[in-house]
């Protein structure tokens, strides 16, 4: 017995190429109990206990992972071929859903269970450590391959869903009739509440980008491309909406409606706010609501009448040089307030210097701005 372990060192020393080829066949002949090391280091980690992969999906890849691993381990000619299974686990494990860092750690993991095998069922454990490097090299293109195929997946299941989606709001501003069960299923594709309540926000141009992006990062939020810009929409009573509302629009030029009731009237909800949209002033730069747009909207109705708003004003043209900003100004304040003394003290003058102004504006536009309605008017003239 001691001239045969003598002859195999010699051995050894004489062709340490052979005792490793020795090492590695032992050690394919046990995958299956690597297999089970592999598994048990994986509960030590910890890691893997909330993924929602079974013990028998776990078993199968591991034994085959594993043998891959090995059979890499006693080329001569250095290569590294892994073929298609770190493509199929990475690309299975996104569809589905397992986090890629603890995926990466668990294939990582095939290290020290191989590592620990050599050891083990070697002759001579000093003719491992020269393959150490080589042990690494292999796992290491395994789990680099696999992390490809996983961000591979990923980016296609992204793109599936993104199509989906939009076919379903294809189907949600379609034209046509209302249909509970239309909308309860659109409801169930799009994760919300066919009877919930919705905000809607739309923006456009530069701001529509901002929109967008932030949007992009932000789950549960959905996208609708408009002319010129882009419309969101996302449950509105659900827990930190309002920290989401103001996440996506702080310091965007948007029109945001808070209370949309019901996925059905989303589309039209949002075709309101894009209209809204078009007629905020350059300079916004933050949300608005639709209660602070309608003297715009009403602007903009006015003047699609041949001017009219232009019109309506026209007695202002008779105002001295210089008086045509003093009377938009003490008027637009009282509007505001309602108070003469508060428009005094805003503009630093005498209450009856704002009383002769008022005078004087009604004299010149036929606008008694002490009237509810002329004031509703006037709100809607002397905006924009």
């Amino acid at each position: 017995m001691i001239g045969t372990g003598r002859l195999t060192a010699v051995d050894s020393e004489a062709d340490p190429g052979a005792a490793w080829t020795r090492t590695v066949a032992r050690v394919r002949r046990r995958v299956p109990e690597l297999a089970s090391a592999f598994l048990a280091r994986l509960d030590t980690d910890g890691h893997y206990a909330v993924q929602p992969v079974t013990r028998e999906d776990l078993r199968a890849t591991a034994e085959a992972s594993l043998a891959l691993l090995v059979d890499q381990l006693d080329r001569t000619d250095g290569r590294i071929e892994l073929g298609d299974l770190p493509d199929r686990l990475g690309r299975h494990r996104a569809r589905q859903g397992v986090d890629l860092d603890d995926l990466v750690r668990a294939v990582r993991l095939d290290f020290p269970v191989l590592w620990s095998a050599l050891l083990e069922h070697s002759d001579e454990p000093a003719v491992l450590a020269p393959r150490a490097d080589r042990l690494w090299a292999v796992v290491d293109a395994y789990a680099h391959e696999v992390h490809v195929a996983f961000l591979s997946e990923q980016a296609v299941l992204a793109e599936q869903q993104r199509d989906d989606e939009r076919r379903l709001l294809d189907l949600l501003f379609r034209p046509g009739p209302a249909d509970e069960h239309r909308e309860a299923r659109l409801a169930a594709g799009l994760g919300v509440r066919a009877d919930g309540t919705f905000t809607v926000c739309a923006a456009l141009a530069d701001h529509a980008a901002t929109l967008r992006g932030r949007a992009a990062r932000t789950g549960g939020v959905h996208l609708r491309d408009v002319e010129f810009g882009v419309a969101a929409f996302w449950p509105a009573g659900a827990p930190g909406a309002a920290r989401l509302r103001e996440r996506l629009t702080a310091g965007v030029a948007c029109v945001v409606d808070d209370d949309v009731d019901g996925l059905g009237a989303v589309p039209g909800a949002v075709s309101a706010v894009v209209r809204m949209a078009h007629l905020l002033p350059p300079d916004a730069a933050g949300p608005r609501e639709p209660r602070a747009m309608w003297p715009l909207v009403a602007r903009r109705a006015l003047d699609d009448h041949a001017g009219l708003a232009g019109t309506l004003l026209g007695g202002l043209d008779a105002a001295r040089p210089g008086e045509v900003a003093q009377l938009r100004a003490t008027a637009l304040a009282y509007l505001d307030t309602g108070s003469v003394s508060e428009v005094a003290g805003a503009l630093y003058c005498h209450r009856n210097t704002v009383l002769n102004r008022l005078r004087r504006f009604g004299r010149l536009t036929g606008l008694d701005l002490t009237r509810p309605r002329d004031a509703a008017l006037a709100v809607v003239l002397l905006t924009g």
